[in-house]
């Protein structure tokens, strides 16, 4: 968020004419601002780093907003009625020092940060990124590309810049803004131009946020009346409130900020007509002023400095949020957070003392700090070429090493025509990963991710984001009367490419009703703000289908206990699932001869193949695993759940974990695509092991 900065209370107000009482009041310094910004920043800091009830928390942009709209027209009004006009050079001067210097080296700081310990994919992507940061674009970037706020999976490092902006945007408008409004209608036909924007940007807010939710987060017009709000307040602030009604409104401001905070999660639609609450809250909080209880506290010195290097410490907390877990991934939620705080604030003290108050007090003439703006973008932009061409011929260097090593020591021989085959195959990649083998040559991120079991299963065969249904698609032997059912999200799907090749030698038919992020089990999720209907509306459409079909066999899948909620219907997110497993099982068993239940596969969060196979010297031991997580639990639960309704537990963890470990490679293919899902070509090779192990259970 970009800062206005305590100059705008300590600005000469010295003219040829007297100034008014009001002008004086208005230029009166407010430490409780500064009190104010501490409040707004800590809010998101504690959101970022997971804070248990507290995921509210990014409403403390929406109060920047409100504090930027209503400090940056005090200030201008301040002008025009100093000198009747307003200085667009020396405005964006002071924008230059106060926001430039900060955020650009936090750029370079970041971007030096994943060349040194990133995968070339992630220097890629944060090239692109620090670009469009660069020039104040960071929102519409993340609009246009398809990026959700709220989303735990790799999210961009500069993603907090959206914010700043949002801002910068504004800063270029609302002063041309008051120089054609105010020396012509005034204060009250300004305040009439910030009522009339902040109609129309909510009326679009709402609008928009209910049709398209994410590209609107960071959408401009979807935020510029939250600046207005405050921009609105600076008019018609005339007079202080009563001493009553100050105290009054400090405590509800304060109070609706904390309640927001608590109530609001990533599935509030947001901003919306949800974001009044934060506008109002701190309207409130800045209309109580400094002299009441809330002032009082937001006054006292060591919040002050908070909101002294609040600018920085928003800059710097996003990233090291980032960078914390990846490198101390064993650490407990409660450390890792201090440590995120603790690494932030002695980041952004060294900058907001070093970096921020020595250009604010860098005395060169006025005119020539413009060169800012364009230096700022040029040292951007250098970096980012810079970094790229070392990122690339680290690459270069990595990979003519990987071809030199396979040469002499050749691939390792798959065979998995059987369980115990797959099983010396995956031993026997575990001991060549702790040898120290490189990731083989021509092998990244990108070749990874493109083998997923959706090449074989087009879109109109299973329900995406937003779908309720899918057409019904056949694979296998599509002309073979016994037919197999398999229903579930992603991690059911990943195996339908080794179904495909089972059906065709088996001579069985396959049909899967999958929908993305929804389990095969009638189980309440929370997945990235989508609405839970959904997955019920997919799964009445899937029992309708499956009973029409009349199949033999049901396979049921999922990722296990994926976004489900604690405390639903009284019952904690282990009894849940036991009971939607129980439940579902038997459903499909009036239904279907035998009904298996799959386990699924360990996921690998600290050890992401993207990540992993680009990383500067790549090696296979850094890409092992262990058996164990959160997927492990779930499936003891599955397993208890179908066998006792009747059905059959079918344990996948073997075909991709030995007791060793669980590599990514074997031979030259990788066995995950992604973090949690598995890489079509491996599925395909073992393919002739989980038929037969299949086949034991459905004899």
């Amino acid at each position: 968020m970009s800062q206005i900065g305590n100059y705008s209370g300590k600005m000469s107000t010295s003219t040829t004419e007297k100034p008014s009482t009001t002008a004086r009041t208005s230029a009166a310094w407010r430490p409780d601002i500064q009190g104010l910004r501490a409040l707004a920043v800590t809010l998101v800091v504690i959101a970022h780093v997971g804070t248990p009830g507290a995921e509210g928390g990014f409403i403390g942009v929406d109060v920047f907003f409100v504090i930027s709209g209503y400090l940056i027209t005090q200030l201008l009004l301040r002008e025009v009625d100093r000198s009747g006009t307003i200085s667009i050079a020396q405005f964006y001067v002071r924008r230059a020092r106060r926001i430039l210097p900060a955020a650009t080296v936090v750029t370079i700081a970041v971007i030096a940060y994943v060349l040194l310990t990133g995968s070339q994919a992630r220097l890629d992507q944060t090239a692109v990124d620090a670009s469009w940061t660069s020039v104040f674009l960071a929102n519409w970037h993340l609009a246009f590309s398809g990026a959700d706020y709220f989303s735990v999976d790799d999210p961009s490092m500069f993603q907090h810049y959206w914010s700043l902006a949002v801002e910068e945007q504004f800063y270029i408008v609302w002063p041309l803004l008051v120089l054609f409004v105010v020396p012509r209608y005034g204060k009250r036909g300004f305040a009439i131009v910030s009522a009339v924007v902040f109609a129309l940007s909510l009326g679009y807010s709402i609008v928009s946020t209910a049709v398209i939710p994410e590209p609107t987060y960071f959408n401009t017009a979807a935020r510029a009346f939250e600046l207005a709000a405050g921009s609105l307040l600076a008019c018609v602030m005339s007079a202080p409130l009563t001493s009553r009604w100050r105290h009054v409104a400090g405590i509800g401001g304060l109070g609706i900020l904390v309640y927001a905070t608590f109530a609001f999660t990533e599935l509030t639609p947001f901003p919306g007509w949800h974001a009044i609450v934060p506008v109002v809250g701190t309207a409130l909080l800045l209309a109580a002023g400094p002299s009441t209880l809330t002032g009082r506290i937001a006054s006292w010195a060591p919040v002050r400095y908070i909101g002294d290097i609040s600018f920085s410490l928003y800059l710097w907390h996003w990233p090291v949020a980032l960078a914390v877990p990846l490198a101390f991934p064993q650490l407990r939620w409660s450390v890792t957070a201090l440590l995120i705080v603790a690494i932030s604030i002695a980041l952004s003290a060294l900058s907001y003392h070093f970096i921020e108050k020595t250009f604010q007090n860098w005395r060169l003439p006025g005119l020539r700090t413009l060169w800012f703006w364009p230096a700022s973008v040029v040292l951007v932009i250098a970096t980012v070429l810079g970094a790229t061409m070392l990122g690339d011929v680290r690459a270069a260097a990595q990979q003519q090493a990987a071809e030199e090593y396979f040469d002499e020591h050749g691939y390792q021989q798959v065979e998995v025509d059987n369980i115990d085959d797959v099983q010396d195959t995956l031993n026997e990649a575990v001991e060549i990963a702790e040898s120290g083998a490189p990731v083989p040559p021509d092998i990244d991120s990108d070749t990874i991710q493109d083998a997923k079991w959706s090449d074989l299963v087009g879109g109109e065969c299973y329900a995406g984001a937003d779908e309720r249904d899918a057409d019904v698609c056949a694979f296998g032997d599509t002309s073979a009367e016994e037919t197999i059912a398999i229903i579930g999200d992603s991690h059911a799907a990943m195996w339908i490419p080794a179904l495909d090749i089972i059906g065709k030698d088996h001579g069985f038919k396959v049909v899967p009703f999958i929908k993305l992020a929804c389990a095969a089990y009638p189980v309440v999720q929370d997945s990235d703000g989508r609405d839970q209907s959904e997955c019920d509306d997919f799964r009445d459409f899937t029992n309708e289908q499956v009973a029409e079909l009349d199949p033999d066999v049901v396979i049921l899948g999922a990722r296990g206990m994926l976004h489900m909620r604690d405390d639903v219907d009284g019952k904690t997110i282990d009894e849940q699932w036991a009971s939607a497993v129980t439940e579902e099982v038997t459903q499909m068993s009036t239904i279907a001869e035998t009904v298996v239940a799959l386990g699924d596969v360990p996921a690998r969060p600290d050890a992401k193949p993207n990540d992993c196979v680009d990383a500067p010297d790549a090696s296979q031991d850094e890409c092992l695993v262990t058996g164990e997580s959160v997927e492990r639990d779930s499936n003891d639960i599955t397993q208890a759940s179908a066998e006792a309704a009747g059905g059959f537990f079918f344990d996948t963890t073997d075909f991709v974990c030995a007791d060793a470990g669980c590599p990514l490679f074997a031979g030259d293919t990788a066995i995950y695509a992604d973090d949690s899902h598995l890489n079509r070509i491996w599925v395909e090779q073992v393919a002739p092991a989980l038929g037969r192990e299949l086949q034991d259970v459905l004899q």
